[in-house]
This record gives C-alpha cells, structure tokens and sequence, in this order.
C-alpha cells in the first residue's frame, strides 16, 4: 500500500523536438504576414527549425525506445509539425529553381542579372 509509483524520465530530445516544431509553425506564420522582408527572415529560419525538429524527434524516438522513457507524443508532434513544414518549404524550393532552369523568361530578374551569362 506504501509502494512509490516511479515515473520513467521524459526524453530531453523529445521534448527539443516538442519546441521546435511550435517555433517552426510560429516562423514559418510570422513569414506569411503582411510585413515588408518578414518572409527573408522567418522562412529560411522556419526551414532550420523544421530540420532541426525532424532530428530531435527521430532521435529521441530511438532514444525512447532504447532506454524506456516517455516523450513520444511530444517527439512525433516536433516530427509533424516540422516536417510538415520543411516539406512545404522544399516544394517551393524546388518550384522556383525549375522556374529558374526551364523558364527563365517567366520569372522577373533585376536589371543588372539580365544579362548575367554563365
């Protein structure tokens, strides 16, 4: 009747992955705002958070399962949030850079990149 109930430790990995997915969705938001060159900032930031995010959950995962600690629903919520993320911005990524090789014309370059030759 006297027994103590002892807790398994939470995985410090996961919950890394719980905060940067949150900061990750936060970033990549902010860059969406209306407000001039937020985007130049927030969304290349919102791409580290997103990575670093994928990391840390898949880490603490293999951690969780090593050591028998808790933490997964806060690793796989880092794990979609910032996948989530990270994928939409690799798409546009690569939108842009086959927008850039197969239809140069169609994307608007300054003045002195007109005439860049390689």
């Amino acid at each position: 009747m006297n027994e103590e109930i002892i807790n398994p430790p939470i995985n410090n990995h996961s919950i890394l992955s719980f905060v940067f997915g949150i900061l990750t969705i936060l970033s990549f938001c902010t860059g969406l705002a209306p407000v001039p060159l937020t985007s130049f900032i927030c969304f290349p930031t919102s791409f580290l958070l997103g990575f670093l995010s994928l990391i840390f959950g898949t880490i603490s995962l293999n951690q969780i399962r090593k050591r028998n600690e808790t933490g997964q629903p806060m690793a796989w919520v880092g794990i979609a949030l910032g996948g989530f993320v990270f994928i939409c911005l690799l798409c546009v990524i690569i939108t842009f850079a086959l927008f850039f090789i197969f239809a140069p014309d169609s994307v608007p370059t300054p003045p002195f990149i007109q005439n860049f030759q390689l």
